[in-house]
């Protein structure tokens, strides 16, 4: 088959890349600058790149006419209230049935919580929520790739990603006390366990789904390595790190700022009321293994707050 992988220099992209190399299947990368650092390691290790964007239809359609079988995409969420997630999906989904792609593979996200408690939660908030919005489309994305009317589609869903607590450029805006004071702030319910795994590892599923597409057609395959609470990942962090992690207690009135003003801290906080669902760490059912956190931590170090 001929497997082309959106964003192959992404985390979920890059994993399915990883996850498919040494495979008899023929491998094509679509990224925006194909002159970067990882498009052309991509390049050495025998991936065809196509340079584009998700918005232009003619860079899409250059990549898939060479005869992609698969293709393998995910979407940035538009952060800023806009719809370009919305357009881009619409057109790589347009771009794939044109061509005549037979599977499509869609790296979206698990919904937090129970099935009941995600609903619940949901139908509370205002229309207006930025959480709500943001929910509404992502099930609005989902649907559509149900809907495409490719032979064969499978949508994977990982949990909070590790390298959100690790790597310099998600810590910068999640959780900037981490590196600086080895203060981890948090305003998830700190005795509720969270799922947590290597984003990359979507890449495992998603070359699952390319290996054998009818057993995997109509899949959303919900995966997580471990669930931790606040407390177990601090440990985690302080013991890879060898500094002195805190799980950061706040004070009432700096919480209802943090709550009012963060939009991060807020949605951390509304969406840990949905509660937590024990079945999602089944990736042995898919034949997949998954890295162990402590594990991912320790051999992930190089160039981040981590490192010595």
């Amino acid at each position: 088959m001929k497997v082309l992988i959106l964003a192959a220099t992404g985390k979920m992209g890059g994993g399915t890349v990883k996850a498919l190399k040494g495979s008899p299947h023929e491998l094509y990368g679509f990224t925006r600058d194909a002159a970067s650092a990882k498009a052309e390691a991509l390049k050495s290790s025998g991936v065809t790149i196509f340079e584009g964007d998700f918005a232009d239809r003619e860079s899409l359609d250059r990549a898939l006419a060479v005869g992609i079988d698969s293709v393998f995409f995910t979407i940035f969420p538009d952060l800023a209230g806009g719809d370009s997630d919305l357009k881009q999906t619409k057109n790589i989904i347009a771009a794939v049935k044109a061509a005549g792609v037979k599977q499509l593979i869609y790296g979206s996200l698990i919904y937090p919580g129970t099935e009941e408690g995600f609903r619940s939660v949901h139908d509370s908030l205002e229309p207006t929520s930025w959480i709500k919005l943001y929910f509404n489309r992502k099930l609005e994305l989902d649907q559509l790739v149900r809907d495409s009317g490719v032979q064969y589609w499978t949508i994977i869903r990982p949990p909070t990603f590790i390298q959100n607590h690790v790597l310099p450029e998600s810590i910068a805006f999640i959780y900037p006390d981490l590196a600086s004071k080895y203060q981890f702030k948090s305003t998830w319910d700190h005795n509720l366990p969270q799922w947590y795994a290597d984003g990359s590892e979507a890449g495992k599923f998603a070359a699952a789904a390319v290996n054998d597409p009818e057993r995997l057609h109509t899949k959303e395959i919900k995966f997580a390595s471990e669930a931790l609470t606040a407390q177990q990942i601090v440990d985690k962090l302080a013991k890879a790190s060898g500094k002195p992690v805190t799980l950061y207690q706040w004070p009432e009135e700096e919480l209802k700022e943090a709550l009012a003003t963060n939009p991060f801290h807020n949605t951390t906080h509304v969406i840990s009321k949905m509660g937590f669902d024990s079945e999602i760490g089944n990736a042995e059912k898919y034949g997949v293994e998954l890295t162990p956190i402590s594990e991912w931590l320790e051999t992930n170090k190089k160039g981040t707050w981590l490192e010595a």
